[in-house]
């Protein structure tokens, strides 16, 4: 495995960067581009209550400027309309495509949080092959090697999987999911936890096959809500919590 050269990015000022996801936003500030200082806040909150929730934590400073970027279009919209136009920094998608060479089609399409993470891998580890993990409400699964972007996977999320059998049956409990789940359920409960749990387990460790039978060099990067959980279920995986937060940092970088 190459070392991670954790390269120090240049400073951007007093930044807040806001990662807004389909269900949790990220307020975060960096004075490295490595560590951050974050608060993670539900995205169906108004703005202006995750705002104050961030300035309970941390002294305001009238010179910050912001960072947006995410994946809900409303909620987007909505911060654009409470933050000062002027203090408003978003990332550019041509500065992305040409940090990380990619033939996504079409290429507005790439969700922002898969952008962040690669950007990471790629200024991280610009000369190892990464799979790119990301649990969260959806899951995907991204391959960069060769120094590019090769493609991916997108699968249901893990809590949406158990609400999709909930709401798509008449009598199915919704449940949460033990990490792990036994190989066999012995009640309805049980049996659900174990097919969400393996069937996971079985997508996760196979995608991980078949991109190393492609690049054996390849390393396995988790991030997003559910990764701690699941790093012990995936060997030789690292967890790297921060994975969004560093590529969004270097994405702002002159």
């Amino acid at each position: 495995m190459v070392e991670c050269r954790r390269r120090q990015p240049a400073a951007i000022g007093i930044m807040i960067f806001i990662a807004v996801g389909n269900t949790r936003t990220l307020l975060a500030q960096s004075n490295d581009g490595l560590h951050f200082q974050s608060i993670s806040a539900a995205t169906a909150l108004h703005p202006a209550h995750i705002l104050q929730q961030w300035e309970q934590l941390r002294p305001h400073a009238e010179e910050e400027t912001f960072a947006l970027g995410g994946v809900v279009p409303e909620a987007l919209q909505t911060w654009r309309e409470l933050l000062p136009e002027a203090r408003l920094h978003e990332p550019d998608l041509a500065v992305f495509n040409q940090r990380v060479a990619n033939a996504y089609i079409p290429g507005e399409a790439l969700g922002f949080d898969r952008r962040c993470c690669l950007l990471a891998a790629a200024q991280d580890y610009p000369a190892q092959s990464s799979i790119i993990i990301d649990m969260g409400t959806a899951i995907t699964i991204d391959l960069f090697a060769d120094g590019r972007f090769q493609g991916g996977r997108i699968l249901p999320g893990i809590t949406m999987s158990f609400h999709a059998l909930f709401l798509g049956t008449a009598l199915l409990p919704d449940m949460d999911l033990p990490v792990p789940a036994a190989a066999l359920g012995n009640s309805t409960g049980a049996a659900i936890q174990s097919g969400v749990f393996h069937l996971f387990a079985d997508a996760l460790q196979g995608a991980i096959t078949h991109f190393q039978q492609m690049y054996p060099d390849a390393q396995v990067l988790l991030t997003g809500g559910d990764a701690a959980l699941w790093q012990a279920q995936i060997p030789n995986s690292q967890h790297v919590p921060d994975l969004l937060l560093r590529g969004f940092y270097g994405w702002l970088q002159a």
